[in-house]
């Protein structure tokens, strides 16, 4: 009867009570906007933050490097250039790989950083004799005949030793959320090495061994003053359970970050040994341009990176919106490109004499800064989920097929000009191999 009653109103009798209408409260989607927006907010202050820091590292890199490529001669600056490379690699070791728990720590898991941190530093003093016993044997294979010893080691103690301070300074405050103080970490060294490179030029110049000095103490004092002024004041405690329970993923990390280093930096170890120093320069001059497409890409990457560590696992939504960064990544490196190539054509010796020799190369690489880029947003996308071991396989596979292609195409192809236009299709191929592969797998992780 009640049931009847309520569904029929009109059989409600004089002693009944009418029923009171349901009042339906309004959806306001005012809050709902206002918090995405603050998110929106949040992020876009955070990537302003980086990107002011992008910027000034910007400039200073032009100075840098219209100084030193112009003060330096061609063949110097493949030298130069290539045992920087050489460095760079080798310093893949330092820590045996600790900087990417030190990283995930401080985004995640803040109270274990001083436990990180200790075992990083501990693994470095550990990694540093074998990192300078694998350069001293670099040394005698390749570099002994092109720069003395003493200049050699300068470059190497910077890249393998203070420079990597750096970037652990670099991925602490960002993992923390520091992006005014990981800003300024960006900033800052490129300031000191432009300070060095103002030095050297106004003292005259000279060989890359001469440099080599200068190098040496522009990072040094950075290193100095960054430590005391960015350093988190967190107390360090060794625990040797922690360093056995990871050492293996740091390892797994450290192979694979060499690897992804190697697919930027093999193609210069190739050049200067199969093309000479002089086409060596030329090749590192143009790559070096490109570098700074990458620019305002970096600040992206860094806070994508720290998004999708918080998420944990890949979704599909993930995977679509990485897809659209993508598309993003490589308009914005090929328009950098073709707004340089604009500049170079109009003002052919507005970043100086050595600069404009790599204008006929910078023309038919065109495919080469997107294809960088995004190798490194692929990076970032298998760090970020934890795939150590995809990351360490895939980049090796590629690292091989680009320094058998390089070797080919230099030794095939004698005029500089045919081999830098078949590079084109050598990135292209390298990029539709981690595409496949990293999307693959995320896709199934997702699934």
């Amino acid at each position: 009867m009640s049931a009847t009653l309520s569904q029929n109103p009109t059989l409600i009798g004089p002693t009944t009570v009418p029923e009171r209408p349901v009042s339906r409260r309004r959806f306001n989607p005012t809050p709902l906007i206002l918090a995405r927006l603050a998110g929106h907010r949040t992020a876009l202050l955070g990537y302003s933050q980086l990107l002011v820091g992008s910027g000034g590292r910007l400039v200073l890199q032009v100075v840098y490097f219209f100084l030193l490529a112009n003060t330096l001669s061609l063949a110097d600056m493949g030298v130069f250039a290539t045992v920087s490379a050489a460095g760079v690699l080798i310093g893949c070791l330092a820590g045996f790989g600790f900087q990417a728990f030190v990283m995930r720590s401080a985004t995640g898991r803040r109270s274990s950083l001083g436990g990180y941190l200790a075992a990083y530093y501990v693994c470095f003093a550990a990694a540093l004799p074998i990192m300078l016993a694998l350069a001293g044997v670099l040394y005698l294979v390749l570099f002994r005949n092109v720069i003395a010893l003493p200049g050699y080691l300068a470059i190497i103690l910077v890249e393998v030793a203070l420079w990597r301070q750096i970037e652990l300074l670099v991925q602490v405050n960002n993992g923390l959320g520091r992006f005014g103080a990981a800003s300024t970490l960006v900033s800052l060294p490129v300031g000191f090495r432009a300070a060095a490179v103002v030095a050297f030029w106004a003292m005259g110049g000279g060989s890359a061994e001469t440099w080599s000095l200068y190098y040496l103490a522009g990072n040094a004092v950075a290193v100095a003053v960054l430590v005391v002024a960015f350093h988190p004041r967190i107390r360090m405690r060794f625990r040797p359970t922690l360093l056995k329970a990871k050492i293996r993923d740091a390892l797994f990390f450290a192979v694979s970050y060499f690897m992804f280093l190697a697919q930027g930096e093999i193609d210069k170890l190739i050049i200067l040994s199969l093309a000479g120093e002089r086409t060596a320069g030329i090749y590192a001059i143009a790559i070096r341009l490109i570098d700074l497409t990458a620019v305002p890409l970096r600040p992206m990457f860094m806070m994508y990176s720290r998004k999708l560590i918080h998420a944990g696992r890949a979704t599909r939504s993930l995977l679509r919106e990485s897809v659209k960064i993508e598309a993003l990544v490589a308009a914005v490196s090929t328009g950098g490109l073709l707004a340089l190539v604009g500049l170079l054509t109009l003002w052919p010796t507005i970043l100086g004499a050595n600069v404009s020799a790599a204008y006929g190369m910078l023309t038919v690489i065109i495919l080469v800064p997107a294809v960088r880029n995004l190798l490194e947003f692929h990076s970032e996308l298998t760090f970020a989920f934890g795939h150590m071991g995809l990351r360490a396989a895939l980049t090796a596979s590629l690292v091989l097929i680009k320094a058998v292609a390089v070797a080919l195409l230099i030794t095939m192809v004698p005029s500089v000009e045919s081999w830098s236009l078949w590079l084109n299709g050598v990135f292209a191929a390298i990029y539709g191999l981690s595409f496949v592969a990293v999307y693959g797998l995320l896709t199934r992780s997702a699934a």
